[in-house]
């Protein structure tokens, strides 16, 4: 069936654009990884745009009652919440004496740091044995039950300051160490090898007497589908102030310019004003800012996808994805129709008919082609070791499958680059995985600017392109974006803690070694924008009829 839907499949318009070359992919033991590229392990540039002006759907339900596609209502604009100018106990945030609020990093972290440690002077630190000597074991044996992180620090390979970094071990956790003995070298006093892997130089650890404690990074309260509250800044000349008092006076304020999307940390009334504090540390009025709603979508696991025909689809309209999905008796636009399906119901891909526009779903049920995304199982590609975790994403179905080895375990719906700014198709592997990674970079329209604070769950795979959350659109199925993955939340989480490299609990990064490499991403296939229906008025002509 596959080659008979290749076969039938239609031409891609012009205005879909070329893909990128994929001279640039590096799998296997790539230049990343290589010793003369030493800028391969810095942190990405994070320029990747996420389609900031394609806003949320409604999310659509399977007990949600059916709705003829004549009588649907266009989807709105935008689907952002204002955020109400009220207390709210549960993220309201305590006032010190000095009248600003106390700092709680229980659910904040620093970024990660990867630059050399340096004292206050700028000069990198050293001390104990001269610069240039080699490391040298020493006894280490601490009274203590763990090992407090004082700050979020890059954890080393090696007990040496210019090591190749392996991740970064957040602020916080509590850790335990490996054996009785800890390195002296030239930049640190003791580097303490901690568990599971690498390095870190003890002025970075605290002795605690306490058991050993790590979480999952992002960390989500019960019922969130991304960590914590996200809004975007709306208005003209709104400014962001750096201490409640200058937000009360209107003083000192940043203007913000472009498209800036904040995470929220708590909430401070004053008077009757509302000032919301971000991670970032500054201060917006209430009045200025929009939730998201993220998307609750989800793809199929393993266990469901044992249970699914192969191949299976969800319909959705590529045209209007929120409408329902009619199902004819037979194939042909002008039979009669059997009934109408919620968007995104999973459905069999049974046969196709003669011309290819029509797909049997059930007996005699007929759905349009260009109605389904269908999740089509493949080999995988040479060099993907047996078993291997690997990532295929088929561009012109929109959908992700995950696979290990032969065998499909993960299936979903996702949103790649718009045309003109396409997902580059080829084989890539991911090099670098954040819990969270703030993303700025250039806008849709003329030379605006956007950022975006603390992405979750984000993977990239080559050079500043990634898989990743996006929690400001629900349009999983189109493409959206301007050349990264774009996947729900529910689906972002699932794959962070699937694919490779492994993120150690307790870590906000992680990059993929040698000895650790990431998992392949197959990108493939071209994405299509189908042209919408023009409406074409007809005005009737009064000549000849006087």
């Amino acid at each position: 069936m596959l080659a008979a839907w290749n076969r039938t499949a239609p031409v891609l318009d012009t205005d879909g654009g070329p893909s990128r070359p994929a001279s640039a992919a590096r799998p296997g033991s790539d230049s990343r990884d290589s010793e003369d590229d030493s800028s391969a392990h810095d942190e990405p540039s994070l320029a990747i745009d996420p389609a900031l002006s394609a806003m949320p759907k409604p999310e659509r339900h399977e007990d949600a009652p059916i709705v003829d596609p004549e009588e649907s209502p266009p989807p709105p604009a935008e689907q952002l919440v204002v955020i109400p100018d009220k207390r709210n106990p549960g993220v309201e945030l305590v006032l010190g004496p000095d009248g600003e609020p106390l700092e709680d990093t229980s659910l904040v972290l620093d970024d990660p740091s990867l630059e050399p440690d340096e004292d206050t002077s700028g000069t990198p630190t050293a001390s104990g044995a001269d610069a240039g000597t080699e490391p040298v074991a020493i006894p280490y044996q601490p009274d203590a039950g763990s090992l407090r992180v004082r700050r979020s620090i890059a954890v080393r390979s090696a007990p040496r300051q210019d090591a190749p970094p392996l991740g970064t071990v957040a602020q916080d956790m509590r850790v335990l160490w490996k054996g009785e003995t800890a390195m002296r070298g030239p930049e640190c006093e003791t580097w303490v090898e901690i568990q599971p892997r690498g390095w870190v130089c003890e002025r970075y650890l605290e002795r605690n007497f306490r058991e050993p404690r790590v979480r999952d990074l992002p960390r989500l309260r019960e019922g969130e589908l991304t960590p914590g509250t996200y809004a975007r800044v709306v208005g003209k000349r709104v400014r962001a102030y750096p201490s409640l008092a200058l937000a009360r006076s209107r003083r000192r304020g940043v203007l913000l310019k472009g498209s800036v999307t904040v995470q929220l940390r708590g909430q401070v009334r004053v008077g009757r004003r509302t000032f919301w504090r971000t991670t970032d540390g500054q201060y917006l009025e209430a009045r200025v800012l929009r939730e998201y709603r993220p998307s609750a979508f989800v793809g199929v696991d393993a266990d469901q996808l044992s249970e699914l025909s192969s191949p299976f689809a969800w319909a959705q309209s590529r045209v209007k994805p929120a409408a329902p999905i009619e199902v004819k008796v037979a194939p042909d636009a002008k039979a009669a129709r059997e009934t109408v399906l919620p968007p995104r119901t999973l459905v069999a891909v049974r046969e196709l008919s003669p011309d290819g526009n029509w797909v049997l779903i059930a007996e005699d049920h007929w759905v349009a082609r260009e109605d389904l995304h269908v999740a089509w199982f493949t080999h995988a590609p040479p060099g993907v070791e047996p078993g291997a975790r690997w990532l295929d994403v088929d561009l012109d179905a929109q959908v992700l499958v995950a696979y290990e080895g032969e065998r499909p375990v993960y299936a979903t719906l996702i949103s790649s680059g718009k045309p003109g700014t396409d997902t580059p198709e080829g084989l890539y592997r991911v090099w670098i995985k954040f819990a969270e990674a703030d993303m700025t970079g250039n806008g849709t329209a003329g030379n605006d600017t956007y950022r975006v604070a603390t992405v979750p769950w984000t993977m990239f795979f080559e050079e500043d392109y990634a898989l990743h959350t996006a929690y400001w659109h629900d349009r999983f199925g189109e493409p959206m974006s301007h050349g990264c993955v774009n996947l729900a939340p529910r689906d972002a989480r699932a794959l962070y803690g699937w694919a490779a490299p492994e993120v150690p609990t307790g870590w906000s990064m992680v990059h993929a070694t040698p000895e650790s490499p990431g998992s392949w991403v197959r990108i493939r296939g071209q994405a299509r924008i189908p042209l919408k229906e023009r409406k074409v008025r007809v005005v009737a002509s009064t000549r000849g009829l006087r």
